[in-house]
């Protein structure tokens, strides 16, 4: 049993309604069950009902066992003193308003049809798996489709959110903040963190004060990023030291540790050093950067403009000081596919929705429904059980769907978990025979 159980048989309204009563006796009538509120404070608010002769317009408050009340610390806090009613599993103990008054309670658990709640134990089971995988095909497509719309823009939404963030930290900075934004993604997966701290601590406004020397730029990215210190012998890291040193002292920079950066069951061609010297690149080719992501037509090209030339000296490396054989370093279309889907499909959606210019996050939704959709072991595993997918919008829907609700099993907060759970009381009327006798 868990708290979300009797969250959803509430709002639903999926439980025997007739004859309830308070623990202390008390007849209930139900006239408004309250509207459902996710946050800090009571779970529903705006409730009206009667209890006994009395009407009451106040709170609701659920906890599996009653006792929790005081777990919880509500008995101190105010914001619960307009709470008009305890709904419990299991009332294993009477609970005392700050007042002293007695809350009144109604136990759930006469009222609960058992196939509901099996119903949803079944469902849960899978741990942090899909849990309904295997009952995908009972699901209609319109409710599959119209849970994937949600999770979509809850994904964008949330991704918007942490823009906003770097934004504010930014004072309204929307070149910095992109700069930053592309850094995170081209570390992604295991150096997005130490390519955004980069990023902040080396502002592109610095950057572009030497963009007619790419060298020097390169001096100031591999000297911040740590890497650059106590290269042996001579020649390119040596000369970007070289170049670095002068413009620590001059800006009074301090760099990150080496250790920061990861290259353990990594890809050469995804090492740090290699995203790092692609970043100058694109320092050096671009300077309108936020004009850039707004003003394409479409994700080829900005594919294309991720695709920029490096120094030489990086065809025959793919770390500072180590050689390999001659080989051109392209991004790639898996990269430059990551990159538009996690760097400029949120920056668009972001802009537009802080300047309330919803055209900008139309414009987000229809390139991304243009992209191919990604392939990965979630969405390997959506598709083997059934789900559809057509375009990226897809697959970034159900990598929400999964990370958001799924390992989190909030089936009960998820369209596929509530029809399935539903299912059980949709039988006919005469199942309420077998009800639990009060």
């Amino acid at each position: 049993m868990q708290e979300n159980f009797l969250h959803f048989v509430w709002r639903t309204g999926r439980f025997e309604q007739q004859h309830l009563r308070t623990t202390a006796g008390h007849s209930i009538s139900l006239f408004r069950r309250g509207i459902y509120d996710g946050h800090a404070g009571p779970d529903f608010t705006n409730a009206h009902l009667r209890i006994g002769d009395t009407v009451w317009h106040g709170h609701i408050e659920m906890h599996v066992f009653a006792s929790e009340w005081y777990q919880h610390k509500h008995q101190e806090d105010p914001n619960y003193d307009g709470t008009v009613l305890h709904v419990v599993w299991e009332e294993d103990q009477p609970v005392f308003r700050r007042d002293g008054t007695r809350l009144p309670c109604l136990e759930m658990k006469p009222h609960i049809h058992p196939s509901l709640l099996g119903q949803y134990q079944r469902l849960i089971q899978d741990g942090n798996g899909i849990p309904c995988k295997f009952r995908l095909p009972e699901i209609p497509e319109l409710i599959k489709s119209s849970m994937l719309d949600r999770v979509l823009i809850e994904r964008l939404e949330h991704k918007a959110d942490r823009i906003h963030h770097v934004l504010q930290q930014q004072d309204g900075d929307w070149e910095q903040t992109t700069y930053i934004t592309l850094a995170h993604g081209l570390g992604i997966p295991v150096n997005a963190e130490p390519m955004e701290q980069l990023a902040r601590q080396l502002p592109l406004r610095l950057l572009q004060r030497y963009r007619n020397n790419p060298q020097q730029i390169e001096a100031m990215i591999f000297g911040m990023s740590g890497l650059l210190k106590d290269q042996p012998g001579q020649g390119y890291p040596q000369q970007l030291q070289q170049e670095f040193q002068f413009i620590l002292q001059k800006h009074n920079l301090t760099p990150l540790p080496a250790s920061r950066w990861k290259y353990l069951r990594m890809r050469p061609i995804s090492f740090p050093d290699l995203r790092l010297a692609r970043l100058a690149g694109l320092v050096v080719h671009h300077e309108n950067w936020l004009a850039n992501i707004l003003y394409a037509a479409n994700a080829r090209e900005w594919m294309n403009s991720l695709e920029v030339s490096m120094h030489p000296y990086w065809s025959t490396h793919y770390r500072l000081g180590n050689a390999s054989p001659p080989r051109s370093k392209t991004l790639g279309k898996d990269m430059a596919h990551t990159l538009v889907i996690n760097v400029m499909i949120p920056i668009l959606y972001a802009y537009g929705r802080t300047r309330g210019e919803s055209a900008w996050q139309e414009k987000a939704l229809e390139i991304l429904s243009t992209l191919k959709y990604e392939r990965n072991a979630i969405t390997k595993t959506w598709a083997q059980y059934g789900m559809k997918l057509k375009s990226a919008a897809d697959s970034q829907a159900l990598l929400e769907l999964k990370q958001a609700y799924c390992s989190k099993r909030r089936c009960l907060h998820c369209a596929l978990g509530c029809h399935l759970v539903k299912k059980a009381t949709d039988a006919p009327k005469t199942r309420k025979k077998q009800m639990i006798p009060q």
